[in-house]
């Protein structure tokens, strides 16, 4: 069964992949080889548990290992059979046009590995937001044919200025660029996001990037009860997104009710979807 160790191992195998290439297959073999150590560790070295879900509609549950509980996942999405996620992300790696199941991979993949984290190094924050990066940056290359760069040069009074952002995407003529800002929830300085955007609207002109934000969830469990709730500003993202930018697209594995509704209220103004229809637009996306 695997250790601990082979789990920071192979941690420690992702970041360095995919920093070297973000869409080589040795990336993708990383992460994959991470999530399915990180699901078997799940499965045998702790116990699996029902928490109690706030949420309309939703069902959590989760892994208790020496009375550590890890983060809550989402019961419709999360797959619990290692083999049935190593035959979907093959399908997925191979472009086969199924994309069935592909919501509950992706969801699997990136969660897993925060959950085993979770449970051995509770106060390793940075790891999970780490690897949902990498495998953000890895899914994004790997469908775009292109690795990203993570800095843009903005011209400011005659000089030129470099900015660090999450990913940049310039795919050439006849294709849209694409910003990608990357965040595990809303409470990670999202704003960031909008600012950004702005930023390169008012360098190049609104429409030379996309924002495409991705997100993971906006759960939050109370360790005590287990009672699982979602946390979220729909006014203050409506504020953002009307006063400050516009983002194309923003794409959660886990959509809040809240921001579900949001969209159905101004499906002109924002989109917010489940992460699994990006294989779906990608068409769209980079036009």
């Amino acid at each position: 069964m695997p250790s601990i160790e082979d789990i920071q191992n192979a941690y420690t195998a992702v970041k360095k992949t995919c920093k070297r290439g973000w869409s080589t297959q040795k990336a993708g073999d990383a992460i994959l080889n991470l999530a399915i150590l990180s699901l078997r560790f799940l499965n045998t070295e702790s116990n699996f548990i029902k928490l109690k879900s706030k949420v309309k509609g939703k069902q959590y549950v989760s892994y208790r290992r020496n009375r550590i509980v890890a983060r809550p996942a989402n019961s419709r999405l999360f797959i619990r059979d290692a083999e049935k996620v190593v035959s979907l992300w093959r399908a997925w790696e191979a472009k086969k046009e199924d994309h069935e199941g592909l919501s509950e991979m992706s969801y699997t993949i990136a969660l897993a590995p925060c959950l085993a984290m979770e449970l051995f190094d509770r106060q390793n924050k940075k790891g999970p937001a780490t690897y949902f990066e990498c495998l953000i940056g890895h899914i994004f290359s790997r469908t775009l044919g292109q690795d990203p760069t993570k800095s843009v040069s903005l011209p400011i009074h005659g000089r030129s200025i470099r900015m660090t952002m999450d990913f940049l995407f310039d795919l050439g003529k006849g294709k849209a660029s694409i910003h990608l800002p990357v965040k595990m929830s809303t409470r990670e300085r999202v704003v960031q996001a909008w600012a950004h955007q702005r930023l390169l609207d008012a360098a190049y002109g609104r429409g030379k990037y996309k924002g495409i934000m991705v997100l993971f969830s906006e759960t939050k469990m109370d360790s005590r009860s287990l009672e699982v709730i979602e946390i979220c500003v729909p006014e203050q993202w409506l504020v953002y997104q009307t006063l400050l930018a516009k983002l194309d697209k923003i794409f959660y594995f886990d959509v809040p009710e809240r921001y579900q509704t949001l969209t159905k209220k101004y499906p002109q103004v924002i989109q917010i979807l489940q992460f699994g229809e990006f294989f779906n637009q990608i068409n769209q996306i980079v036009k």
